[in-house]
Order: C-alpha cells, then sequence, then structure tokens
C-alpha cells in the first residue's frame, strides 16, 4: 500500500470536483467487536488527499463516524451490492438481505503518532482492522476531521444532509478495473438514490413528493426493463420494489 505522500487517487480513476457513488464501509463497536455497515453515497474529491461525503443525519454511517471517524470508501462493480448496502429493513426476504459478515474482509492500519489520537477512543492498540467489501476492486481508507450541516434541495424536496471532510489515509487497488456502467446500471444506482429519498419523505409524511418520487421510480424500472435482461440491474428492481413494499405496509 502506498505511503501517505505517494497517494494519487487520479490513478484509479478520480478526477477533482466529480461526484462518483460509492459504497462507505463505517462500523461500531459491540463488546470490543467491530461491526461493520456500508451505504450508497456521493463522493467527490476536493484536493488530492480530501475528499467529501454527505450522510443523512440519522443514519447509521453518520452515527459511526461521529463515534470511529474511520470510513472505507469501496470501488464497486456490480450495481446489486448498492441496493444490498442503502436498501435495509426486516421486511425484506432472505434472497433480497442486507450484506452479512462473510462479505467484508479487514485491512490492517497501523496507528502511528497521526492517527492514535483519533482511535484512543475506540480501541488501544497499535493497529486496526477496518472493514472493506471482498467484491472491492479497490479501497480508499479515510478520517473524518470536519462535519458542518447543509441543506440540499432537488426537484424532489428539501434534505438535511452532514457534509463529512474525509482525510485520505492511504489507497489500495486490488485488481483493474475497466467496468462501465451500462444505462439500465446507471439507471439502477439512480433509482436505489430515489429509493432512499422516498424513504424520508414517508417518514416526513409528505405525501406530494412521495407521489412525485414514486411515478420517477416507476419510470426507470420500466426504462430498465426495456434495456434488456442485464441482471445486476433486474435484481436491483426486484430488491427496490420488495423494499418499497415494506415501506408501504
Amino acid at each position: 500500500m502506498p505511503s501517505n505522500s505517494q497517494i494519487d487517487l487520479t490513478s484509479i480513476g478520480f478526477k477533482k470536483n466529480y461526484l462518483y457513488e460509492i459504497l462507505a464501509t463505517t462500523f461500531s463497536m459491540d463488546r470490543n467487536l467491530i461491526v461493520p455497515n456500508t451505504a450508497s453515497m456521493g463522493v467527490r474529491l476536493v484536493e488530492k488527499k480530501s475528499m467529501k461525503i454527505w450522510p443523512y443525519p440519522n443514519t447509521k454511517t453518520y452515527k459511526n463516524i461521529e463515534s470511529s471517524k474511520f470510513v472505507v470508501v469501496n470501488l464497486i462493480n456490480d450495481v446489486y451490492l448498492f441496493a444490498l448496502a442503502s436498501l435495509k429493513g426486516s421486511n425484506l426476504s432472505k434472497h433480497h438481505g442486507v450484506l452479512s459478515e462473510k462479505e467484508y474482509n479487514y485491512y490492517n492500519l497501523n496507528l502511528n503518532n497521526t492517527y492514535k489520537d483519533f482511535a484512543k477512543r475506540i480501541i488501544t492498540a497499535e493497529s486496526i482492522n477496518l472493514p472493506y467489501l471482498k467484491q472491492s476492486w479497490a479501497i480508499i481508507v479515510c478520517i473524518a476531521t470536519n462535519i458542518n450541516h447543509v441543506f440540499r434541495e432537488d426537484d424532489f424536496g428539501k434534505f438535511k444532509l452532514m457534509e463529512i471532510d474525509l482525510t485520505v489515509i492511504c489507497c489500495q487497488k486490488f485488481r483493474e478495473s475497466f467496468k462501465l456502467y451500462n444505462r439500465a446500471e446507471n439507471l439502477a444506482l439512480e433509482t436505489v438514490v430515489l429509493t432512499t429519498k422516498l424513504n424520508l419523505a414517508i417518514l416526513k409524511k409528505e405525501e406530494a413528493f412521495i407521489k412525485k418520487i414514486k411515478t420517477k421510480i416507476d419510470e426507470n424500472i420500466s426504462a430498465i426493463k426495456r434495456f434488456g435482461k442485464n441482471l445486476s440491474a433486474l435484481k436491483v428492481i426486484e430488491h427496490i420494489q420488495e423494499y418499497i413494499k415494506g415501506l408501504e405496509t
């Protein structure tokens, strides 16, 4: 793994100020055991070793970052993992379950003087095992250094988000990836994001936005089905439809 001074995220395809959809893995502690959690999220490279993410304030991701500070950015080829990671709930069948412990590997990070202050609240050892998804073709290990409240507004409403500055510690490429998402997969990713907004709109009982988001989700699903038999995108649709049924019960 390259040292901090050698980090070059452009070597794995990142460009400054572009927004990328990634899977962010954070963790909580339970009786000295690490409990991983992964969610779909947008990330932006701001400077060479600085990134930003924007989780919702009531999510497990944000709560984990508040307590443990560490974030692992997973770069993934399979869009179905984005649905598994982001749309969770007891209403989902075992066929469309959540990411289990077996989906994770662990990267051992040495806690030198730079990172010890961040980690001392959760671990006293000289190193920490940070969870990441086995299917990642590359990971970026980060520490949260600053958190601000922000509001974003789009066609589906106004949302409160937590803007989090991440300092990049290191990155690891496990294999080459030349994956380009096709139209069906891009729409599947977009629909996962819309479904998380639908969940929020339902919690806030905003009927106008609920209707608007559902209409767009239905349009996307119809389009994905028209594009052909992309199995990963079709699995995302099945997961979304089952998740929405659970929201409505």
